[in-house]
C-alpha cells in the first residue's frame, strides 16, 4: 500500500486557493467616461477637459493644476506608484507631475480655485511636481516646496512624442522613472511620504491618459484559476516523490 505524502508548503498553497488576490490599485481613471472623470478630478486652474479618451489642459498659462478629489484618496496612502502617460501638444514646456500634495498649493501669481475640502483644513502644505522639460524645455527636476526636491536631469520633451512617466513613492524616499528609466531616486521623509497626487502643465498645452496609483502589492489581479493551477502542479509534484 502505497502512502501519500502531502508537505506543509503545498497545504498553504491550497488555503490561498480559497481567495482571489486582489490588486492594490488605489486609483485609476483612463478617461473612457468624461462624467466618471470629471467625479475624479478638482481643478485649481487651467482650461481642463476631457477629450477623445484623454485629459486636455489647454490654457498656455502657467500653474495649470487638477488634483485627484477627497473621495478618491485616502490620506492614509504614504507607499504608492503614480503612472501617467503625457504628450506636450505646444507651447514653452513640458510636464508637471504632481504628488506628494497637501494642504494649499503655491499660487504663483494666479487665482486659484477653492481647493478639496481636506486640502484646504491641511495646516501643513506640501507640494512636488516633476518638471519635465522645464525651464523653456531645457531640462527636468524635481521641485518641492515644503520637502526636499531634487533629481536634476537633462530629459527634454518632444512636442507629439507620448512619454510614460512613473513615480515611487515611500515614506522615505521618491524615484522618478522616464520611459522605464530610472532618472533619480532622492531620500525624503517630509510627512512621511503623505499626499495626493495630480497633472499640471506651465505654459503649454498637453493631455494626459492611462493614469494609475497603486500600492506596493503591485496593480496586477492574479486569478484563482491560476492559483488552482498551480497548486495542482505543486501536489502532482509531491505526490510522486
Amino acid at each position: 500500500m502505497k502512502i501519500f505524502k502531502i508537505s506543509v508548503g503545498v497545504l498553504m498553497v491550497l488555503a490561498v486557493t480559497a481567495s482571489v488576490s486582489n490588486g492594490q490599485i488605489y486609483f485609476k481613471d483612463n478617461f473612457d467616461n468624461p462624467k466618471e472623470s470629471e467625479k475624479k478630478w478638482h481643478v485649481l486652474y487651467g482650461d481642463w477637459q476631457f477629450k477623445n479618451k484623454e485629459y486636455h489642459q489647454l490654457m498656455l498659462e502657467p500653474n495649470c493644476m487638477s488634483v485627484v478629489s477627497d473621495e478618491y484618496w485616502d490620506e492614509k496612502w504614504d507607499n504608492y506608484t503614480y503612472e501617467v502617460k503625457g504628450n506636450a501638444i505646444k507651447g514653452a514646456e513640458g510636464f508637471l507631475i504632481m504628488f506628494r500634495c497637501r494642504g494649499l498649493m503655491q499660487p504663483r501669481g494666479k487665482a486659484l480655485k477653492k481647493p478639496p475640502a481636506r486640502m484646504k483644513n491641511q495646516k501643513s502644505s506640501l507640494e512636488y511636481w516633476w518638471n519635465l522639460g522645464g525651464w523653456g524645455n531645457t531640462r527636468s527636476k524635481v521641485e518641492s516646496w515644503g520637502g526636499v526636491g531634487g533629481a536634476d536631469s537633462g530629459d527634454t520633451i518632444k512636442y507629439g512624442d507620448p512619454y510614460d512617466i512613473k513615480i515611487v513613492n515611500t515614506p522615505k524616499s521618491y524615484t522618478v522613472i522616464l520611459n522605464d528609466k530610472e532618472v533619480a531616486s532622492v531620500e525624503d521623509t517630509s510627512q512621511d511620504g503623505v499626499g495626493r497626487v495630480g497633472l499640471a502643465t506651465w505654459s503649454t498645452a498637453a493631455k494626459y491618459d492611462e493614469v494609475i496609483v497603486y500600492g506596493p502589492d503591485g496593480p496586477k489581479l492574479v486569478s484563482s484559476r491560476e492559483k488552482v493551477s498551480t497548486a495542482w502542479a505543486d501536489i502532482k509534484s509531491n505526490l510522486k516523490r
